[in-house]
């Protein structure tokens, strides 16, 4: 299962900076987990002025991992550091 994050930026955010946040997230989730694999941070997502700032992409095993992700504290502390920088989040899962 691909389970893909898009992320819309604050006013004045940094799209670099918040990128490299979310791929030290991701990397670290990679190492620690055995079924999360193949993280990816991309910038420009979608229509320039419509789309989104950043999507983040990964690979689970399986929908029962999604809650166990979620509630990894990397995850929780990630959540904290995008406080205020991110204003719209969407995600969805492909199979």
């Amino acid at each position: 299962m691909k389970h893909i994050e898009l992320y819309r930026l604050a006013p004045g955010a940094d799209a670099v900076q918040v990128q490299e946040r979310l791929w030290k997230a991701l990397r670290k989730l990679d190492d620690e987990l055995d079924w999360l694999n193949h993280p990816v941070v991309y910038r420009r997502c979608g229509e320039v002025g419509e789309g989104f700032d950043l999507m983040a992409s990964f690979e689970l095993e399986g929908e029962g991992q999604l809650e166990a992700y979620r509630a990894h504290p990397a995850t929780q502390k990630l959540a904290d550091k995008l406080e205020g920088l991110v204003t719209e989040r969407e995600t969805f899962d492909h199979y």
